[in-house]
């Protein structure tokens, strides 16, 4: 490119406080970067891609293709602020428009005025560009005139044919070149083998005469709008084989020309019969897909209930942890803390060393409590408990369990009363794990009942099972809470956490009644107390020592 284009540029440049930019030529079929500065050509190739297929699909509107969406997030990678883009040339005759391109390091910097100067300019630069193009273009057909009528033009020719004749040699598909009356005047050994012909018996045949009659009419038809058009055209037909086989092809034909005289067409036919095969083979397995579909929704639906379950029981299992670790936390808290009191202070009354002693050993047993019911936890988690199966009067073990609850209710002031038949009731079931399920339940009916409150325990003797009822006039258990107190982790809100409601004490109590073919429910109503029903079998039909439940 001449000097006079190189200063222009220059001063549009410094005008524009521009960087980079290039001189970009299109035509309907592609386009060329004429002269870049301040970049490589590398670097805006995406943005050309854009420009040209804005070029031959509407145009380009040199006002609003900068706002374009993906030429705005192509100037973020160049980078730039903004494009500058302005038409230089236009060819007419060759569908061919000459732009140039610049990009803005700083929006605010290019003004108005600085514009309607660069736009003075550019007709400048548009006579140099054309100038310099047209001489190029003399050049050109100089040099190509000059090859042709000297010594070496023949071995030129020579040469280009033999690299034409390998390239196509080299590929699967059939190419063949036609003149401009539709006959065959060059064909690839290949291809030609596809339909089982030689090279040589396919010269001079026309395209029609190796077409199945049915698609002769989409062939004419196809030839025609390819010689109309100035661009490829792409049908399918079936092929006829030289020994009367039949064969599914792609069509791709163009027209070629010079001087605007059509001189012939070229041809690539793409086998399509293992397209066809795999199709078939996809159109079979297409019921088998579907169907495997239907059944995987089905398996999601399934598993969907199940998920949820078990990541609402991982949430509840997690919450579980935390209070419990609060729990652990608390009570030890309490015995390290009166124990530093009574052991730094040596002058600590007796009385309030009894009290401090007396608080350590409550907290004490309130631990071992927690770490007794966490074990639980642990054997009901892991699927198993064992159970000793003995015959006992369960009166007496609910009078036993009256008992170690009376100093809790008198220091209430709780009236906790015990209604049952006269005569002894004989069960059969594991004495321990019962007592520790109904002592569970009766202690926390007086931990959750105010002073001067009512606990009562009724056990009625019926035809073929035993009722245990434990009620009382407490804080009673919210409505939303009922459905979900014998899950896992279950935490029931109270004003002071407790183990039994933390999610493992009501737990336990059902697995022991499950164990023994018993049934427990409860009935609540927040502020007007809560009672628990139990009911066990008379004769239990547990025979193993050990059951394993899921």
């Amino acid at each position: 490119m001449n000097e006079l284009i190189e200063n222009t540029l220059h001063i549009i440049s410094r005008l524009s406080q521009s960087s980079k930019g290039y001189i970009l030529q299109i035509d309907e079929h592609s386009y060329k970067v004429l002269k870049i500065w301040g970049g490589k050509i590398e670097e805006f190739e995406l943005l050309n891609d854009v420009l040209f297929n804005v070029y031959i699909t509407e145009g380009i509107n040199s006002d609003t293709v900068a706002v374009l969406s993906s030429v705005k997030q192509l100037l973020k990678k160049i980078p730039a602020a903004d494009l500058f883009i302005n038409e230089l040339l236009t060819y007419s005759e060759k569908n061919q428009v000459v732009y140039i391109l610049f990009f803005v390091d700083e929006k605010a910097g290019l003004t108005s005025d600085c514009k309607d100067k660069i736009v003075s300019i550019l007709s400048v630069l548009s006579h140099q560009v054309k100038d310099w193009l047209e001489q190029m273009s003399e050049n050109s057909e100089t040099l190509s005139t000059a090859e042709i009528n000297s010594e070496d033009g023949a071995k030129i020719l020579e040469d280009w044919k033999h690299s034409f004749n390998q390239l196509i040699e080299t590929s699967p598909d059939l190419i063949f070149i036609s003149d401009h009356s539709g006959k065959i005047i060059l064909v690839n050994k290949t291809g030609s083998e596809l339909l089982e012909y030689s090279p040589h018996e396919l010269k001079g045949k026309h395209l029609n005469d190796i077409v199945e009659q049915e698609d002769s009419a989409i062939v004419n038809f196809s030839i025609n709008q390819a010689l109309i058009k100035n661009n490829s055209v792409k049908f399918r037909a079936h092929l006829c084989c030289k020994y009367e086989q039949v064969f599914p092809f792609e069509i791709n034909c163009k027209k070629v020309t010079k001087n605007g005289e059509v001189l012939g067409m070229i041809s690539i036919c793409k086998d399509l019969r293992e397209n066809f095969k795999y199709s078939t083979e996809l159109q079979k397995l297409k019921p088998k897909l579907i169907e495997s579909y239907r059944l995987l929704s089905i398996e999601r639906a399934r598993t969907k209930p199940q998920k949820t379950m078990i990541d609402e029981l991982n949430r509840l299992k997690s919450e579980f942890l935390s209070n419990i670790s609060h729990e652990f936390r608390t009570t030890l808290a309490s015995i390290i803390g009166f124990s530093e009191t009574i052991e730094s202070d040596p002058n600590l009354p007796a009385e309030m060393k009894r009290e401090f002693n007396g608080l350590i050993m409550s907290e004490g047993k309130r631990l071992a409590k927690l770490i007794n019911d966490v074990l639980d936890a642990s054997r009901v988690e892991d699927g198993k408990i064992a159970i000793n199966k003995t015959i006992l009067d369960l009166l007496k073990l609910v009078q036993e369990v009256i008992d170690d609850n009376y100093q809790l209710a008198s220091g209430k002031k709780i009236a906790l009363s015990f209604d049952h038949p006269q005569e002894n009731i004989f069960i059969e079931v594991d004495r321990e794990s019962i007592f520790r399920a109904i002592n569970a339940l009766v202690n926390n009916a007086l931990k959750f009942t105010g002073e001067n409150g009512r606990v009562k325990i009724v056990v009625n003797n019926l035809f073929r099972e035993v009722e245990i009822i434990i009620s009382d006039t407490g804080i009673g258990i919210a409505e939303g809470d009922l459905p979900y107190i014998f899950q896992k982790f279950y935490r029931i809100s109270r004003p002071r956490g407790e183990f039994a409601e933390s999610g493992v004490g009501l737990v336990f109590v059902k697995h022991i009644i499950d164990l023994h073919k018993g049934l427990i429910t409860v009935q609540s109503e927040l502020g007007s107390g809560t009672t628990f029903l139990v009911k066990l079998p008379k004769t239990s039909k547990i025979e193993k020592n050990e059951v394993t439940f899921e």
